[in-house]
């Protein structure tokens, strides 16, 4: 006998996530039974290969009662993208965010940062960042079968993300068909690093004889050594703002007398300071998964789940940097000559000579993660209409980092540096003379540890139901009480002064503080200790930047670190350990726990309107949500201002623990309405109340004040509310989608979101403790901002078109078009977009299946956005990008596949510009990922 999942089992599968993660098996399976009395032929959906999970992704997007799009596993083990956030990159109106050239967090829509909810198997999951974004490239891709991506909301949703809820789903025992054991392993050759390292994944599991008990158990193993060469740039003339004392420009000796007069500063397409960065990350993942599913009744079914996932990478930058005008707090003057002007006068080659000073910098950003979640699900089916479900879940993540960051500097100096950016190319050409070697004479700069660690902990309990109405217009009513409690510390470490050991001991002196000095060395206006040469490494790359026109510095060496502080602690073992070590910061360490009370009724009613059936979810769902805000703050109460205006010693710098409670209620509307204008053609319409909850750092309770640092001759005054409540929105979708085929589909909607207020940093002065300080805080904006766009689907399989061997081929391609718009009139002058949104994004793909071959290529492109309003110079952006991907396999036999990889097929530049495109402020190279591997089933 076959069976087939009945539609509205599937449906209902896509309605209602992982909340009831098992609804449309056990309406599935309840049917199975049917059929045996009823002789009913039924036959089961299996997904096998890239077509049918195409196939099955549109089935449940033209099946489920609000606007979602769907990725589904080509086959166990095996999902389109190695990387989760490059998977989601697919979907109409998703952008994502890059490190070191792989994707790590999501925009929908223009909005992230915490504007989106990630769920796993329909509960919330802890994260490692230290606010609320989510990290998707902790997870392997091989542990996940299908990622959902609701853009309209549901009652029955997690609330808090006005861009759109992500669903990440792990398979159930009982789907397998039997005994199942999926193989998978590969080496991934990285082009810049030139090395091969090993990715392996496997998934096992089994069902008793009569499908009532299962066991599944996955795991995933990836290793990557990822080089990226980096050239970063700031400081540029902005001609709209002309020139004053902040304004950027390069001084040039232009009348050959040896100083630089008053007159002789200029607009340059050079930029003030330059960094040359080659970065080199060893990424280790280890993940797995465990289900076990039971059914001792038709009426009962039980579930536990549990994921584990571990990600470290080390993080290594070896960088060397320089100014290109005279910093006020640097010794000596250097001096630029031998200038050339383009036709706009700005100088665009010069020579620096005289005090020629290089810094030779180590950054070290590691993280070393772990993440779980434990959960377990009990489904009754109480009756014929009604269905209970109780679901309990816990997760945590946990980030490590008690100061494991170094941010080094090391002062070197050269004869000269010729800078030509009239080339052409878009670097400038960079000849140093002579180059950086391990050899050569270093001071000692400036040496700063920090670090902060997370610990994210998530508590989920669910009480759901069902009733299901057999006549009239009401079909169903779905209904829960939630309960979610999140806890989020935040651990900062941070060297007291990292300078302690800059300009030969002044720094020491100044603490009285007896020290080494035999060390001490001048060059022109500089005093420094002199660095000890078994401290420094010679370079550990080659063909820097390579692909990229031009000339560049030639490679330089690096630190040991623990040979450095050891030389620290030769000068003053007291201030090495004091100083440069970090030490945790209190006030700047925080706690944030939220509890959330939640309950929720959403009714279906079905019925036909002109003889056309449509269904209308109409919901309601109201929370109750206390805040806590731990911390350390300054005791600003205490502060008592000497004759010059500076704070007296008598312990108001000490911390003391404080503890600030919140609350605030919200009730959501929803609406998600579908009419079926034929079996093929459907319309959509949805509109809701959203919530994005306040960030983790707009609720710390944190007061940071500075007397050294004044602003309109006020001391400064930094502060986190922890009384801030959610920003709101109103949004709304409208779409058309025309399912004209099994694996094709040709769609077009619209969406707007009305943001009522953000919550955003202010600066002004207040007076606090009967001082008057010139504060930034955040505060609940009394403007708001409108977000609309459009987007468009078209994807078509050729397997009823084209005669073979070409019916095998097919294409998916989708636009997003995103606008926004202040509120505020001073904001919407400056006409500047949000940050990270680009208006114009795409995705295509081809792909072909036939003869046990697949083969996919795929390119994705987004257009420029901004990502720093305020940059030196004007507005920052991020140019459009554009990326090749490919992917091939051969079934050797039934059971074993070989197959190939690539991203980045092109080695595409990353890079960014300051106001104008030829002032480039930032330009990565990221290289090529190359991989071969095999699979195998039994």
């Amino acid at each position: 006998m076959k069976i087939r999942y009945n539609k509205i089992a599937l449906a209902l599968a896509a309605l209602m996530g992982s909340s009831a993660p098992v609804l449309a098996q056990q309406v599935a399976l309840k049917e199975q039974d049917e059929a045996q009395v009823t002789g009913q032929d039924v036959e089961k959906i299996q997904v096998r290969g890239l077509r049918s999970s195409i196939t099955e992704s549109l089935f449940q997007k033209q099946n489920a009662d609000s606007v979602v799009d769907l990725i589904i596993a080509d086959d166990i083990g095996k999902f389109p993208d190695e990387n989760l956030a490059e998977a989601l990159q697919r979907i109409p109106g998703i952008t994502i965010t890059r490190n070191g050239g792989e994707g790590q967090n999501i925009l929908v829509r223009g909005l992230g940062d915490g504007y989106n909810i990630t769920t796993l198997n329909g509960r919330k999951l802890a994260s490692d960042n230290a606010g609320r974004d989510f990290n998707y490239d902790t997870i392997a891709s091989e542990l996940v079968n299908v990622l959902e991506v609701y853009k309209s909301p549901e009652a029955r949703l997690t609330e808090g993300g006005i861009g759109a809820i992500v669903n990440i789903q792990t398979r159930k025992p009982l789907d397998l068909e039997g005994f199942t054991l999926s193989l998978s392993g590969k080496g991934i050759y990285e082009s810049r690093s030139e090395d091969i390292n090993p990715h392996g994944s496997f998934i096992i599991g089994d069902v008793n004889s009569d499908n009532t008990f299962g066991v599944l158990v996955s795991g995933a193993y990836s290793k990557k050594t990822l080089r990226e060469d980096v050239y970063s740039a700031g400081g540029f003339f902005d001609p709209d703002e002309g020139w004053d004392e902040d304004s950027a420009g390069v001084p040039v000796d232009t009348n050959g007398n040896g100083i630089i007069d008053d007159n002789e500063t200029y607009a340059s397409k050079i930029p003030s300071y330059m960094y040359f960065n080659n970065a080199q990350d060893t990424r280790t993942r280890v993940g797995g998964t465990v289900a076990v599913q039971w059914r001792p009744s038709e009426a009962l079914d039980i579930n536990f789940d549990g994921l584990y996932s571990r990600y470290n990478t080390d993080g290594h930058r070896y960088q060397i940097g320089f100014v290109n005008y005279d910093e006020s707090w640097t010794p000596g003057t250097p001096v630029f000559s031998d200038a050339t002007f383009d036709d706009q006068g700005r100088v665009v080659a010069m020579t620096q000579t005289g005090n020629t000073m290089v810094e030779l910098l180590n950054l070290t950003e590691p993280r070393k993660t772990d993440t779980y979640q434990f959960a377990f699900n009990t489904k009754w089916y109480a009756s014929d209409a009604l269905t209970l479900t109780a679901d309990l879940a816990t997760s945590k993540a946990k980030n490590e980092n008690a100061g494991d960051n170094r941010f080094v500097v090391a002062r070197g100096f050269i004869d000269s540096i010729r800078i030509d950016h009239n080339t052409g190319n878009m670097l400038p050409d960079v000849e140093m003379s002579p180059g950086l070697t391990a050899e050569q004479t270093y001071g000692a700069h400036y040496s700063r540890n920090t670090g902060v660690g997370v610990e994210d902990k998530v508590d989920d309990a669910k009480l759901i139901g069902e009733y299901r109405v057999e006549d009239g217009l009401l079909s169903k009513v779905e209904f829960g009480l939630t309960y979610l409690k999140q806890s989020k510390a935040r651990s900062e470490y941070a060297s007291r002064d990292p300078g302690i050991f800059s300009r030969g001991g002044h720094y020491l002196d100044r603490l009285e503080l007896d020290y080494d000095d035999s060390d001490v060395f001048t060059n022109g206006d500089f005093t420094l200790f002199r660095i000890p040469s078994d401290v420094f490494q010679a370079a550990n790359f080659d063909n820097f930047m390579d692909g990229e026109a031009g000339q560049t510095p030639q490679p330089w060496p690096s630190f040991n670190y623990d040979k450095l502080l050891d030389f620290y602690r030769s000068i003053n073992p007291e201030a090495a350990d004091k100083y440069i070590v970090a030490s945790l910061n209190r006030a700047g360490s925080y706690t944030i726990e939220e509890e959330v009370k939640t309950a929720y009724v959403q009714a279906f009613i079905e019925d036909e309107v002109f003889s056309l059936p449509y269904k209308l979810n109409l919901g309601l769902r109201a929370s109750q949500t206390n805040t806590s805000s731990m911390g350390a703050i300054y005791q600003l109460d205490k502060i008592e201002l000497d004759d010059e205006g500076k704070p007296i010693k008598n312990g108001w710098d000490d911390p003391i623990d404080v503890n600030f409670a919140s609350d605030y209620s919200n009730v959501l509307p929803s609406l998600n309405f579908k009419l079926n204008l034929t079996d093929e053609l459907l319309f959509r319409f949805s509109a809701a109340k959203v919530i994005s909850r306040p960030s983790l750092n707009d609720l710390r309770p944190w007061r940071s004040v500075n007397f050294n640092s004044l602003k309109e001759g006020l001391p400064t005054l930094n502060m986190g509310d922890p009384s801030s409540t959610p920003e709101e929105a109103n949004q709304a979708d409208m779409t058309l989608e025309w399912y004209f085929g099994d694996s094709s589909i040709l769609s077009g909607g619209v969406f707007v979101k009305d943001i009522k207020s953000f919550i955003e940093e202010r600066e002004a002065p207040y007076t606090l403790e009967g001082i008057t300080y010139y504060g930034t805080r955040s505060v609940k904006s009394p403007y708001g901002a409108n977000i609309s766009g459009l987007e468009f689907a078209y994807q078509q399989a050729f397997d009823e078109w084209l005669p073979e061997p070409f019916n095998g081929l097919g294409f998916q391609f989708n636009y997003t078009y995103v606008d926004s718009s202040y509120d505020d009139p001073e904001r919407k002058a400056k006409g500047l977009p949000f940050k990270g949104m680009s208006k114009n994004s795409y995705n295509a793909v081809v792909y072909y299946e036939q003869y046990g071959i697949q083969a996919r290529i795929a390119y994705n492109w987004r257009g420029k956005y901004m990502y720093d309003p305020e940059a030196w110079g004007g507005p920052a952006y991020i140019s459009d990008y554009g990326q090749w991907d490919a992917s091939l396999s051969y079934d050797v036999t039934d059971k074993i596949s070989v197959f190939a990889e690539g991203s980045n097929l092109t080695n595409e530049r990353y890079w960014a510009y300051t106001k104008v495109e030829d002032q480039v402020s930032l330009l990565n190279r990221f290289g090529r990922q190359i991989s071969l591997g095999v699979r195998a089933k039994f």
